[in-house]
Parts: structure tokens; sequence; C-alpha cells
């Protein structure tokens, strides 16, 4: 009795990471407009370590009166995926009376989802102690119970 009827749903969400642009925060081209791009020098932008995602060496603020020749929109950040689960019994109690256990997850496995990086470079000679790392992320794994008695 306590093994048979169970219900299971689940939603499984995947996602490739969306287009992020690296800028540099200042007007590098001197033409009044800020957050222009840097240049890129490494042909690998990412380091994907830990919260690490972007290669800080990998670019570089252009030169005083210069575009950079990062392309817009052409960094890719991290991918996302979730796994969601329910799991449902239902025991009657006698005549219409039911009683029913419920089971909730969401992301079960725990899975990190990060968000998008931060993407301002550092002005030459200086660190950014926030370029390439997400510092935050998505949800972590929720579970609720619940039981209800119909009558």
């Amino acid at each position: 009795m306590l093994t048979s009827d169970w219900q299971i749903s689940g939603i499984l969400s995947a996602r490739s990471g969306g287009h992020v642009s690296a800028t540099t925060g200042v007007d590098n081209a001197l033409n009044g407009q800020a957050n222009q791009r840097p240049n890129k020098i490494l042909d690998n932008v990412y380091q994907k370590e830990g919260y690490r995602w972007l290669n800080p060496a990998a670019f570089a603020a252009p030169a005083t009166g210069a575009f950079g020749n990062l392309v817009n929109n052409s960094l890719i950040g991290p991918s996302r995926f979730n796994i969601d689960m329910g799991l449902v019994r239902s025991f009657r109690i006698g005549g219409s009376r039911q009683v029913q256990f419920r089971a909730e997850g969401t992301n079960i496995f725990n899975h990190p989802n990060l968000d998008q990086p931060g993407t301002a470079v550092p002005a030459a000679g200086s660190t950014s102690p926030t370029f390439g790392i997400s510092s935050s992320a998505g949800s972590m794994r929720k579970l609720q119970f619940g039981a209800s008695l119909t009558f």
C-alpha cells in the first residue's frame, strides 16, 4: 500500500549562457561616450575556475584616442541547468476522505547557476576585484513538504 500509486513530476531547464560585453568604463576614444569596448589581447578569454569566468589577462584598455577591438556581445556568460521535481501520494481513509502527502524540490541537485560576471575592465596599471568574477548565483536547493486532508 505504501509503495504504489506515487506520482512524480519533473521540470528540466537547460540554457546556454547569455551574451555579454566587456567595457572599459571610461571614454578611451575621447568621443564623449563612456563604457567603450576594450582590446582582446589573448585568444582564450575564458578562465572558468570557480567563480572566475573571464580571464583578466585577456583584455586591456585601448590607447587614449582609440577604440577597442573586442566585438560587442561576443562573450558568453555561464550556462544554467536546473531540475525541479515533485512527488505526491494520496491515501483514502474511508468514504470520500483522503490524505495527500506531497514533497517538492527546486534545484534538487543543488547545481550552482552562476549569474553574469563583472565586465568592467580595469584601467591600465590597476586591478579590479570583480572583473570576470560571477559574484552571485541562482537559487540553491529548496525542499518543501506538505499534507492535506480532503473530506
